[in-house]
């Protein structure tokens, strides 16, 4: 016996009553609302279109009027280059422009100051641009755990939040150093840990220590002893260990 097909309660998005749909995707609960929809959503296309096109024509009308006359508005002089009233207000109060106050509101401004201005500009030079110093040290994913005792997954979470530069050496993927120290170097991470020269296994912890398995585990996570993945063993700094054991007993 062939089972009958699921349908979904949605709501119409032309007239808000509830209906049933055979699909997901079916956004209206009839034909007539769907073609209605379609020529809601073409009325609204032509009159975004009607509108660009009164104001690109008031745009030139205004420009029209304007190109001969001495003395313009803030506004016009803003609708003539192409820019906000501030822009115009700044230049200005920054002299080069020639402007005079006649009132509170209302600010005149040279139309040959505005030629005069854009004929002392020299001419146009290309900004340069701060040269990017090449990354020349670079660190292999292995090294990065050894280096600060982190897994890859908490690699990869470091270099996507911190937009981290990566390149691929064959099959290595390597991450910048410098971003990676710097990284760590402001969450607190002791340059001394690097050159550890000595790390426990969790048997070797057990042993000195007389403690469980599910005790070391607790004591390395509670005070978070910097630790390394190598060789498919995990190691915990035997110098953290030693100072906090030797404080608790």
């Amino acid at each position: 016996m062939a089972r009958a097909k699921q349908t979904i309660r949605k709501l119409c998005e032309h007239c808000g009553n509830e209906f049933e749909a055979g699909k997901a995707t079916v956004r209206y609960c009839s034909h007539r609302c769907n073609s209605a929809a379609l020529k809601n959503a073409k009325r609204k296309e032509i009159i975004q279109y009607t509108e660009s096109l009164t104001n690109k024509k008031k745009s030139e009308k205004v420009k029209a009027d304007i190109s001969n006359r001495p003395y313009l508005k803030v506004a016009e002089i803003a609708a003539l280059l192409g820019v906000c009233n501030k822009t115009v207000y700044n230049l200005a109060h920054a002299g080069k422009l020639r402007a005079t106050r006649v009132s509170q509101r209302m600010t005149f401004i040279s139309r040959k100051s505005i030629d005069d201005l854009l004929e002392a500009q020299t001419a146009y030079k290309v900004l340069p641009t701060k040269e990017q110093q090449p990354i020349a040290d670079w660190y292999t994913l292995d090294e990065i755990t050894q280096r600060y005792g982190i897994l890859r997954h908490q690699i990869r979470k470091i270099v996507n939040a911190e937009n981290i530069s990566e390149k691929k050496d064959g099959t290595r993927t390597l991450l910048a150093k410098r971003q990676i120290d710097n990284y760590f170097n402001k969450r607190g991470f002791e340059p001394s840990l690097i050159n550890l020269a000595d790390w426990y296994t969790v048997t070797e912890i057990m042993e000195k220590y007389e403690m469980t398995e599910k005790g070391v585990y607790t004591f390395v996570s509670r005070y978070k002893i910097p630790k390394k993945q190598q060789n498919g063993k995990r190691f915990y700094s035997k110098q953290h260990i030693d100072i906090l054991k030797n404080k608790t007993e």
